[in-house]
């Protein structure tokens, strides 16, 4: 670039001339004092204003003598030969002897150097100065004018110009300064952030604030980003924006804003913990589910610890509040991953407190905030924190503790027994917004929820046997059942919670816990009872939560049972000013701890009194102690537990397993001491496949088929575990129970089949025989076989005391039976027909003088009466007293579930063959892959006496699989990527479609306001990286002004066609939803000029012309309107669809990817006088822009219409536009009121 200026006296300012001849005049000085502050560019103006100074000098004759017809100047002590246009031209230059240059350009100092040339000089920098062969550079140059000699006719031989130029072409790596995109990036009640497009880091910019009626306040050497703190609400202010460098200043830009009306600041009186080390201090806290999470002490202050590979919000409260602008450095064992500036404390994003006319409340008015990406959060991190003094704070890697990444499994179903589902669990029909909702509540660092398909049970067996086909025989209740504890609870929940840990079977009533990982199934369920149909809800614990409401506190407080948390806890019961905000990293919102809409009352709960905060609003109590309704805030269906409660959360959560099948055992615990995650040590089961679609089975059975049997209908799942399962044995089948020696072969005789007791020290054979004595009655006797296996014989130390004799109890030879090892349960005998069978009972003491065996009773260990010990006394021993037990035996049972499948493929599963608890029936409980679908299931037992088939089953050949909405994957390297993709696209959206848009910035808002928390991006001045950050695309190939949301954080170019791709969902259209042509009720009508009715209709302060449109920009001028005149003398307007783009207007009257047309002056002139003469014409436009197919007619339909359409009203022989607001409708109000508008309609204007 260069700046000429040939023959400048008519440009010259005539008053700065005289001022400098005079004042050079009046002065003494040979030498002024050197500017090092000038740029090139006012080093070149004045310069050439010297020259016409000297030239003025001249021509007034001041100074100046003659010489061989030549004039002369003295200026100051040097000698300058005038030429023939009366400018100075400079002596020779002897190497650096330019005092005489100096003489004149006196205000540069001796980083400048003089090159003689012509009579005249350049002037370069030192430092800076460039002179390329092609005359471009980095220079003021200037030669006088100058000829040969004069020809005859009075011609010159040769002449050239004067040359006056400042040349700026090449700088080097400056560059003349230029300040694009002066605009407001943010701004709250007390504070403003003003952003730029990126200038050179050498020039300075200077800004000055000021407010109405006050002194402008300066702030040098400023960087875009500045943020100004400690304004005044709600008052108007004026940013002067000016920048120079070395080379040249530009014009300052102005711009004008509003503070925010007055807001509270929750956090503003805290007091600070200084976290970091270096001259910048400050507290830290890093967002992740509560703001009071610091680097370390939390385990002090009970508040959660940072859980890795878990997004963050970090805040930074400094110190010294005068900060202006903060850089984080991102680092990983010591390698630098980022450096990103802060969002100044004006960008802090906002809360989810409602719009109720209340006073509103900040998170902070001094916290500074940052999101830090999922896979930074991990030990190993550090921060250094910069700010625009350059002073630094750093937090190293070993300041920061961690609480490990636990993963969290909730698997959720809705069943009923005897009646149908209720179809109403929210869980699993909003999952992905409501489990991304959840995820913003625990300090987990992947959450995944998923579904089965519903459950209908036409048929309930329980395990003490009761079958119901019809209803319970008790009555039912929220909290009551037995349908609920026996199948909801034990079999349904505790079965799925077995079966993906790889246990296949329980006792049937059982609720037992098997933890291993974090894995909780939550169920909705009704039964039918003698009180009639009965939801149940309002429990949980041991992995298992019965719910009516699957949204609100009842989801976070039995939830909150599972994670170990009991009722109102000590001084957690109720949130206060130290126990922080939440947060949604999702939709970028702090969630209050404040009841938003409730009256300001005080807590009193759980040991603390705590009163409202600012007066104004009571705080949130814990989803233990009450907690608060669903939706309180604008985003939250949860509640925000207090954080000392999430710490005990964390905990739990770290105490289960995470599944890992690199690891040898299949799991990893956390090891918080050494803050890393090692090898579980556990018997566990590993899955042979983790997370993949599953049918679970379920059943109750009673392998002695003495109560009755069920094989339930099977649930499906799209994520489970499945496992190498137990297969039902091959047996070899052993006599079972007592069994007559006689029977027997010496074979069988002889094998260890056969069960002992001690007798004198010594293990024997327990043997039964029948034994008269001499008075003629007879009993049973259990003892041991004789050493020659002859005899059966009772115990030496026990006699029948008949009559007063003593008998020992002696079978005849080979007379007695033998107890197996095997068999059905506990063993019993009969001493006699009055007792009746008992439970056998033997003893083991020591010592050689208890010895023998008989039945038991609920006190004691004892034989019938007459019966003695040697030493006389009753043979009786207490049960308390131990050194007794009853034998039992191995059953040779065999129970299996066997699985047939479409493609021919048989499972045998073997499940217990004996009852686990001897008072109940089994269940059993197991995973197998979901497909091809099971199409029969049997479930039976095989003993001595062959197979019984106890239940089978003939399942669902069309479940309902295809309902399945989850798994749903949140946290970690997923984000939100499933919550994004269930957003519904603009087509489908029916509150978009019912507006009628005709203007870009509108349908931008609707957009930001229903997709992007209020914020839409644009890759230019607003750039999130977050899953489910909005943006908008103007398309480069179809034109179009696209819209997209964010997948992950990996998302890279937009697809352009109009289609999702890895990194992006794409939404929709602007072009599809805005009218873009003049709306007929709207434009104006009158004799106006075009332009000024293109500028009012569009809202634009002016139309541009070609010339700027590279000026325009994000976030300020976007969709302007130019105007273009073309070869004819037509002018024509313009949108430009992307902002900053000057490519050439289309010729044609048609649009490009980079230009709207929206007419020429007589198309619109043409247009405007249609409308204005011709009805039909007039409201067939107004059909055409609102997309209606008639005008309403009031009255129709019982006065119900279709919200949004457009109806007419004659009214004093005009026609009067009314848009319908309410469905259900009344009278138009009059157009000639002073508001013609009320609840039913809207009134838009006349024909």
């Amino acid at each position: 670039m260069s700046i000429q200026l040939a023959k400048v006296e008519s440009n010259m300012k005539k008053n700065t001339l005289a001022w400098l001849i005079s004042s050079l005049l009046g002065s003494t000085a040979t030498f002024a004092y050197a500017n090092h502050d000038l740029t090139l560019v006012e080093i070149g103006n004045q310069t050439f204003e010297r020259m016409e100074m000297l030239k003025q000098l001249a021509d007034k004759g001041q100074g100046t003598s003659q010489r061989d017809g030549e004039t002369y100047l003295d200026f100051q002590g040097y000698e300058y030969w005038v030429n023939f246009d009366g400018y100075p031209k400079f002596p020779f230059l002897f190497g650096d002897q330019d005092q005489a240059y100096r003489n004149v350009v006196d205000f540069v100092g001796t980083e400048w150097e003089f090159i003689m040339y012509n009579g005249g000089f350049y002037l370069m920098h030192k430092e800076f100065g460039v002179m390329n062969p092609d005359d471009t550079g980095c220079y003021v140059e200037y030669i006088p004018a100058a000829r040969g000699s004069k020809r005859p006719n009075g011609e010159y031989i040769w002449q050239s110009d004067m040359i006056q130029n400042i040349e700026t072409s090449d700088c080097g790596d400056l560059s003349a300064p230029n300040i694009n995109a002066f605009n407001v990036a943010s701004v709250s009640d007390q504070g403003v952030q003003l952003k730029w497009a990126t200038q050179n880091t050498n020039n300075n910019v200077v800004l000055t604030l000021t407010e109405s009626g006050s002194e402008p306040v300066r702030y040098d050497n400023v960087q875009s980003g500045l943020f100004i703190d400690n304004l005044k609400p709600d008052t108007r202010y004026t940013a002067e924006l000016s920048s120079c460098n070395a080379i040249d200043c530009i014009e300052p830009q102005k711009i004008e804003f509003t503070t925010s009306a007055a807001r509270l600041g929750y956090a503003d009186e805290l007091t600070l913990v200084n976290h970091l080390n270096g001259g910048l201090t400050g507290s830290i806290h890093f967002a992740q589910t509560h703001t009071t999470t610091a680097p370390n002490q939390n385990d002090v202050n009970l508040f959660p610890d940072l859980v890795i590979d878990r997004e963050a919000l970090l805040l930074f409260t400094p110190e010294d509040k005068t900060v202006q602008q903060v850089w984080v450095e991102v680092s990983f064992e010591g390698t630098v991953i980022t450096r990103l500036p802060m969002l100044s404390p004006s960008a802090l994003a906002a809360s989810d407190q409602p719009d109720n006319g209340r006073s509103k409340v900040v998170f902070s008015h001094h916290a500074w905030s940052l999101p830090l990406q999922w896979d930074w959060m991990k030990p190993g991190l550090s921060l250094r924190l910069t700010d625009n003094t350059d002073r630094q704070g750093d937090l190293a890697a070993n300041e920061l503790v961690f609480g490990g990444a636990p993963e969290l499994i909730i698997q959720n179903i809705d069943m009923g027994m005897l009646t149908a589902p209720r179809d109403g669990n929210t869980m699993i029909k909003n999952m992905a917004k409501l489990s991304a909702d959840y995820f913003q509540k625990i300090p987990a660092s992947k959450l995944v929820m998923a579904d089965y398909t519903a459950a209908y049970f036409p048929k309930v067996t329980l395990p003490n046997g009761k079958v119901y086909t019809t209803s319970s025989d008790g009555e039912g209740g929220w909290h009551g059942g037995d349908m609920r504890e026996a199948i909801g609870k034990a079999l349904v929940s505790t079965g799925v919670n077995n079966a993906n840990v790889g246990i296949v079977d329980s006792a049937g009533y059982s609720q037992a816990y098997n933890k291993r990982f974090n894995h909780i199934t939550a169920h909705t369920n009704r039964g039918v009872y003698t009180n009639g149909v009965i939801d149940h809800g309002g429990s949980g614990g041991g992995g298992i939560v019965t719910l009516t409401a699957t949204t609100g506190n009842e989801w976070s407080h039995e939830l909150g049972h599972n994670y170990g948390l009991s009722h109102y806890p000590w001084y957690a019961s109720t949130h206060d000013l130290e126990s922080g905000w939440g947060w949604d990293a999702l939709h970028r919102r702090f969630i209050g701890n404040l009841h938003w809409t409730g009256e300001a009352t005080t807590n009193d709960v759980g040991g603390e009194v705590v009163p409202p905060f600012a007066g104004e609003f009571r705080f949130m109590r814990d989803a233990q102690a009450g907690g608060e309704a669903a939706l309180l805030g604008t985003i939250s269906h949860y509640t925000l537990e207090h954080p000392s409660q999430s710490r005990r959360v964390q905990t739990w959560l770290n105490n289960g397993f995470n599944v890992d099948l690199n690891s040898s055992t299949g799991y990893v615990r956390w090891n918080q001491e050494s803050q890393s995650y090692e090898e579980a040590q556990t018997d566990t089961p590993v899955p042979s496949a983790a997370g993949v679609p599953v049918v679970t089975m379920l059943g109750i059975y009673d392998p002695r088929n003495e109560l009755a049997n069920q094989v339930y209908p099977l649930i499906y799942s799209n994520y489970g575990n499945v496992f190498e399962l137990p297969s039902a044995p091959d047996v070899t089948y052993h006599p079972e129970g007592w069994q007559a020696v006689s029977s027997l072969s010496d074979e069988q005789i002889q094998q260890d089949l056969w069960q002992t007791m001690k007798v004198n020290n010594q293990q024997a054979r327990i043997c039964q025989f029948s034994y008269t004595a001499s008075n003629g009655e007879s009993a049973n006797f259990v003892g041991t076989v004789s050493a020659d296996m002859a005899r059966c014989e009772s115990s030496e130390d026990m006699y029948w005391d008949i009559n007063g004799h003593r008998e020992r109890m002696i079978s005849q030879d080979h007379d007695y039976s033998l107890l197996s090892k095997y068999g059905e349960g506990a063993v019993t005998y009969t001493p006699n027909t009055e007792i009746g069978e008992v439970p056998l009972c033997v003893l083991d003491k020591s010592g050689t003088s208890h010895d023998g065996a008989g039945y038991f009773t609920s006190s004691h260990c004892q034989q019938f009466s007459g019966v003695k010990h040697n030493n006389g006394a009753d043979w009786r021993y207490a049960r308390h007293q131990g050194g007794m037990h009853q034998p039992s035996m191995i059953s040779q049972r065999s129970c299996a579930v066997t699985v047939e499948r479409q493609d021919g493929s048989v499972q045998n599963i073997a499940v217990a063959s004996s009852r686990l608890n001897d008072s109940q029936s089994n269940k059993f409980h197991f995973n197998l892959e979901q497909l091809p679908l099971p199409t029969r299931v049997t479930l039976s037992c095989t003993d001595v006496n062959g197979e019984q088939v106890l239940d089978s089953l003939i399942p669902d050949q069309n479940p309902a699989i295809d309902k399945l909405v989850g798994p749903i994957f949140v946290g970690q390297e997923h984000g939100y990527k499933q919550y994004v993709d269930e957003q519904v696209m603009f087509a489908d959206n029916a509150a978009l479609n019912r507006i009628d848009f005709g203007f870009v910035a509108d349908f931008d808002k609707f957009v930001a306001d229903n997709y992007g928390a209020g914020v839409l991006n644009n890759g230019e001045t607003s750039a999130e990286r977050r899953a489910g950050a909005l943006y908008v695309y103007p398309n480069p190939v179809t034109g179009t002004r696209d819209y997209f949301l964010m997948r992950d954080i990996s998302a890279a170019d937009f697809p352009t066609n109009q289609a999702d791709n890895e990194g992006w969902k794409y939404l929709g259209s602007a072009e599809n939803h805005v009218q873009f042509g003049f709306n007929p009720l709207k434009v104006d009508r009158s004799n106006i000029d075009n332009a000024q009715r293109i500028a009012n209709y569009f809202n634009q302060p002016q139309l541009l012309t070609w010339e700027q449109a590279s000026s325009t920009a994000w976030g300020q001028s976007e969709n302007a309107i130019f105007i273009d005149t073309d070869e004819s003398g037509e002018r024509r307007y313009f949108m430009q669809k992307r902002p900053g783009v000057n490519s050439a207007l289309p010729v044609q009257n048609t649009s490009d990817a980079d230009w709207r047309f929206i007419g020429s002056d007589t198309d619109i002139e043409q247009y405007i006088a249609e409308l204005n003469s011709d009805l039909a014409k007039f409201e067939a436009e107004i059909l055409n822009w609102y997309k209606q197919d008639r005008m309403g007619v009031w009255g129709e339909n019982n006065n119900t219409g279709t919200i949004n359409d457009i109806y007419v009203y004659h009214f004093r022989g005009g026609y009067h536009y009314y848009r319908l607001i309410d469905g259900k409708y009344w009278y138009f109000p009059w157009p000639t009121e002073a508001n013609p508008n009320n609840a039913d309609w809207q009134y838009l204007g006349q024909f």
